[in-house]
């Protein structure tokens, strides 16, 4: 068997159609037909049931779309790197970033990237964390910045955990929380919160911190992918917003917005974490990003572990 046989096997295997798989690899049905007959052939095992509408693949199949996977992004790495190394180049990086990491770390990670390494293509994308974790999935995407608690727990992925800082509640000066000296976690509940949009998890756990009743969902009165507006939609209104309590260097990002001053019953906490895929070799480009990323939060949150 060879990669292009392998690549037939996966495109028929995701089709679910010869019509569509053979569409996809530039074959016509019949040669497709006469590919997959081959490697069933060589492997003495049928990998799909075929019947007069569709194609279902067999169990046998399953493990050989898995393993053929595998090799299929080692051998596309192994092209990648040769290249690299014949044209003496760093090469490009493509990553993803969640709404908050976006906010509070990629000034200073394109910053730092741009000055060790001035050559490097980069290509920074930021998105909600199911789309993001869509492109890492398809190869788009070398790695991705998000929060832990949106980090899926298969084998198919490699979580980096970064350090994880407090987080605090902010308003507009003269919103009627901040002329108080201690804010209880009820009266919290009287006012609307804005938010990017959050994984389930993280999406919960800040339900049960508002101590919402069981049964009562969390529904945000503002939900944005960028932090930005956020912000400035939350100093023009008696929204609260969630930000972490150092995580913007320059203050002219944070004017007119104070934090609110809460019991420290249990404090809030943001994490991020770095994800790439488990079965991909990470290219030069993107080892230097991830080093320059994990830099960069220990640099912004030295004291919150």
């Amino acid at each position: 068997m060879n990669l292009r046989q392998l690549e037939h096997v996966v495109a028929l295997a995701e089709e679910g159609s010869f019509a569509r798989a053979a569409q996809r690899v530039h074959l016509s049905q019949p040669a497709l037909s006469r590919s997959i007959q081959s490697i069933e052939e060589e492997l003495g095992m049928a990998l799909f049931d075929r019947t007069t509408r569709d194609v279902q693949i067999t169990s046998a199949g399953e493990t050989v779309v898995r393993r053929a996977k595998k090799v299929l992004f080692e051998a596309r790495c192994l092209v990648r790197d040769v290249d690299l190394l014949r044209d003496h180049s760093i090469g490009s990086v493509s990553f993803g970033a969640g709404p908050y990491p976006a906010a509070m770390l990629l000034p200073a990670v394109l910053d730092n990237l741009a000055q060790q390494h001035p050559q490097m293509r980069i290509d920074a994308r930021i998105d909600n964390w199911k789309n993001s974790l869509e492109s890492l999935y398809s190869e788009e995407l070398d790695f991705l910045i998000v929060d832990i608690r949106g980090a899926p727990t298969v084998s198919e992925v490699n979580v980096i955990a970064l350090p994880r800082h407090r987080a605090g509640w902010y308003v507009r000066e003269g919103h009627p929380l901040a002329r108080l000296a201690t804010v209880e976690t009820h009266q919290l509940q009287a006012f609307p919160v804005i938010s990017v949009p959050l994984p389930d998890a993280m999406r919960d756990g800040l339900r049960k911190w508002l101590r919402y009743a069981p049964g009562n969902e969390l529904d945000f009165h503002l939900v944005c992918n960028d932090v930005n507006v956020l912000q400035e939609y939350a100093r023009k209104t008696d929204a609260l917003l969630l930000l972490t309590t150092h995580a913007f260097p320059n203050a002219s990002r944070m004017a007119d917005l104070v934090p609110l001053s809460l019991p420290s019953r249990k404090p809030l906490w943001l994490q991020f974490c770095i994800i790439h895929l488990a079965g991909r070799t990470l290219s030069p480009a993107a080892e230097q990003a991830i080093r320059v990323v994990q830099e960069v939060a220990a640099a912004h949150y030295p004291h919150d572990n």
